[in-house]
């Protein structure tokens, strides 16, 4: 499936555009695993349809709330609507009107109040955000610092998770490496906004995003690298606004690593392992980065890929994104063991994706369906491969 140009104008006119062919309930991982109509796209925009354009919105169901919170935000169902509905968008007016009639699930809730109290989506304090540097081979102050080269975007979860700092560490070493003149936000690094946007608080994210651009401003960066699909995508997507005339080059990870590895500045060693790839739905579907990730991967002496049944733009969600894991766990756990299914089946040992969130949901499910495969993110696999040179 190719990418096309999707429409949106407001909720109430869309839910009357849907045809209701049903291509988008053949694509949706709520419907697949759930298996109930009102879990499907097109069944939530008729429920909209009956109540936003016939002023029921005072007597909306809980169920029906639950219903809305249930989707991932994958962007498959706007990609394969017959209409070019701009379901992504919808889903977030949705959710926005949630928040507005006070039926926001309990999950995202919690979410956002950890946001507003810590800037970040954890307990910890902010200042905190560099904890991880100090698993770096060689630690050196990473304080923001004007005037660098580039600046990583950490992101709230490779920040605060252990598990995920390991791929903070990876990307630091590997800019090291490469001799990139390279420095972080620090402390006044706040989270991107999307979880946010996610959980219907447009004002509030609006508020975080300004925040992290005038930050960038300040330090007199140009070029910033974010290694969260989701971070990336806001930098690149909703924070156009604020950047304006400043001249600031968004690069995800991945293409700032396949741009060393073309100029020559990192050296791979062999890794001689059949390796499979999923790709990030926010990455992938959402920003159409499909070829950076596998020319890293193809540059790997000795390695195989071997591709997913279901990948690039018609890829299986991993069922952590649009805030449902905070909200309906279970749910999550369900559609990442979809997805794990495809990489048992595809033979490969080990699992690759560039996305600390999908990395840290489909390692959960392949221990949860006892699958003998190595789940890494990119920068790790890179990091493995220059450090045994």
């Amino acid at each position: 499936m190719t990418d096309k140009k999707l429409h949106y104008s407001t909720l109430e006119q869309e839910s009357l555009i849907c045809a209701r062919c049903g291509y988008c309930r053949n694509v949706c991982p709520i419907y697949q695993t759930v298996g109930w109509e009102s879990g499907t796209p097109r069944g939530k925009i008729s429920l909209a349809r009956q109540i936003f354009n016939n002023g029921q919105d005072e007597h909306l169901s809980e169920e029906f709330a639950q219903r809305l919170a249930q989707c991932t935000l994958c962007g498959a169902c706007g990609h394969a609507c017959a209409t070019e509905i701009d379901t992504r968008t919808l889903w977030l007016e949705m959710r926005k009107r949630l928040v507005d009639l006070g039926k926001e699930q309990e999950g995202s809730s919690l979410l956002r109040k950890n946001i507003l109290d810590n800037k970040n989506i954890t307990t910890f304090d902010n200042e905190e955000r560099l904890d991880w540097a100090e698993d770096l081979d060689e630690p050196e102050p990473l304080d923001a610092r004007h005037g660098a080269d580039v600046c990583y975007f950490v992101g709230c979860v490779s920040s605060f998770y252990p598990q995920a700092a390991e791929i903070a560490v990876a990307f630091a070493e590997i800019l090291t490496e490469a001799e990139v003149d390279f420095t972080t936000m620090g402390g006044a690094e706040w989270c991107c906004g999307f979880p946010l946007l996610g959980g219907g608080h447009v004002d509030d994210a609006t508020r975080f995003i300004r925040h992290n651009v005038e930050k960038i401003k300040e330090m007199e960066i140009h070029t910033i690298v974010a290694s969260c699909p989701s971070c990336y995508h806001v930098w690149q997507h909703q924070a156009t606004e604020f950047i304006g005339d400043y001249p600031l080059a968004v690069f995800h990870a991945t293409e700032y690593l396949a741009h060393l590895i073309k100029e020559e500045k990192l050296q791979l060693a062999p890794f001689d392992e059949l390796i499979t790839y999923h790709d990030p739905c926010d990455l992938g579907r959402n920003s159409t980065i499909f070829d950076a990730p596998r020319f890293i991967i193809e540059s790997i002496p000795q390695a195989k890929l071997v591709e997913l049944e279901h990948n690039r733009m018609d890829a299986l969600c991993c069922g952590g994104g649009g805030n449902l894991q905070s909200s309906d766990p279970g749910l999550s756990e369900e559609i990442a063991l979809l997805r794990i299914a495809e990489v048992e089946a595809s033979g490969a040992s080990v699992l690759v994706s560039a996305c600390q969130q999908c990395t840290k949901v489909l390692g959960m499910a392949a221990r949860k369906a006892k699958i003998a495969v190595k789940v890494m993110d990119i920068n790790q696999l890179v990091r493995r491969v220059i450090s045994e040179r």
